[in-house]
C-alpha cells in the first residue's frame, strides 16, 4: 500500500494575512510542499515580500493588496486570484484583529492602561469580528464555489487556543476565535460530501509582531513559560508544517476538526 502524499506539486494555495508573522509561515510552508501562492495582506511591501519569497523557492506567486473585512475587496481579490491561477486548491484564512481592554471600565480597577477607562467601542467590537470571523466568510463565499464544482480543496482557519482558556480583556477577540471554530464545524460538515475538507489550526504562544510586546518583557515571557509544559514557545514553522498536513492528500480523511499546536498549555 502507497503511503498517502505530504507534496502540495501543482496545487496553488491562498493565504490571508500572508505578509507576517503565522501567515507569512505557512504561506511559505506551503510552497516548499510544491504549491504556488496567492499572498494576500492589507500592506503592499510585506506581501510583496512574501511573494518574492515564494518565487525564491520555484515557485509562482502573486501578491495582492486586500482588506479582507470589506466584502467588495474580497471579490476583487478572489477575481484576481483566478485570473492568475484558474483555481484556488487551498485557503488559508488567517487575517484576524484583535486588542486588549475590558468590556466596560470595571470599578476599582485601575491598571493605567489604554482603553481600561472607556468602553470598548462599536469600532473596536465590530473591526475585530469583521477582521477575525466575518472575512473567513468572505473568502470562502468567493473561493468555495470553484472548490465544490471541481470535487476537491483544502480550507485551513486559523483560531486561537484563546478558545481553550480564556483570558480577561479579549471578549472581542476571544468572540471572535470561538465563532471561526464553530464556523469551521459547520461548514466542514456541509461541503464533506464535495470533497472539501474543512479545518482550524489553534496557535498557543507564537512570536509574531502583535505578541512581541509581551514576548520581549521578561516577567510576561516567564509567567507565560510556565504555563507551557514544554517551557518554551513555539516556532511559527511548526504550523506551517501542520498546515502542509492539513492541505495534503495524507489528511483526506480530517475535517471539522480543531486542531491545538501549544506545547500543552490548554492541557
Amino acid at each position: 500500500m502507497t503511503s498517502p502524499t505530504f507534496s502540495l506539486s501543482g496545487r496553488v494555495g491562498l493565504v490571508t494575512g500572508a505578509g507576517r508573522g503565522i501567515g507569512k509561515a505557512i504561506a511559505l510552508a506551503l510552497a516548499e510542499a510544491g504549491a504556488d501562492i496567492v499572498a494576500v495582506a492589507r500592506t503592499r511591501n510585506e506581501v510583496e515580500a512574501t511573494a518574492q519569497e515564494v518565487r525564491a523557492l520555484g515557485r509562482r506567486a502573486e501578491a495582492i493588496e486586500a482588506d479582507v473585512s470589506d466584502p467588495d475587496a474580497v471579490a476583487a481579490m478572489a477575481r484576481q486570484a483566478l485570473e492568475r491561477f484558474e483555481r484556488i486548491d487551498i485557503v488559508v484564512n488567517n487575517a484576524a484583529a484583535g486588542f486588549f481592554q475590558p468590556l466596560v471600565p470595571l470599578p476599582g480597577y485601575r491598571p493605567g492602561l489604554p482603553g481600561f477607562d472607556t468602553p470598548t467601542t462599536n469600532e473596536e467590537w465590530h473591526g475585530t469580528l469583521e477582521t477575525t470571523l466575518s472575512a473567513a466568510f468572505y473568502v470562502l463565499r468567493e473561493l468555495g464555489p470553484q472548490m465544490l464544482e471541481h470535487g476537491s480543496g483544502r480550507v485551513i482557519n486559523v483560531g486561537s487556543v484563546i478558545t481553550t482558556r480564556l483570558n480577561r480583556f479579549n471578549a472581542a477577540y476571544d468572540a471572535a476565535k470561538g465563532g471561526l471554530d464553530t464556523f469551521t464545524r459547520s461548514i466542514a460538515k456541509e461541503w464533506a460530501r464535495y470533497g472539501v475538507t474543512v479545518n482550524s489550526i489553534a496557535p498557543g504562544q507564537f512570536y509574531t509582531s502583535s505578541s512581541a510586546p509581551m514576548h520581549e518583557d521578561p516577567k510576561s515571557l516567564e509567567q507565560m513559560l510556565k504555563r507551557i509544559p514544554m517551557r518554551r514557545i513555539g516556532d511559527a514553522r511548526e504550523l506551517g508544517a501542520l498546515a502542509v498536513y492539513l492541505a495534503s492528500d495524507a489528511a483526506g480523511f480530517v475535517t471539522g476538526q480543531v486542531i491545538v499546536v501549544d506545547g500543552g498549555e490548554s492541557l
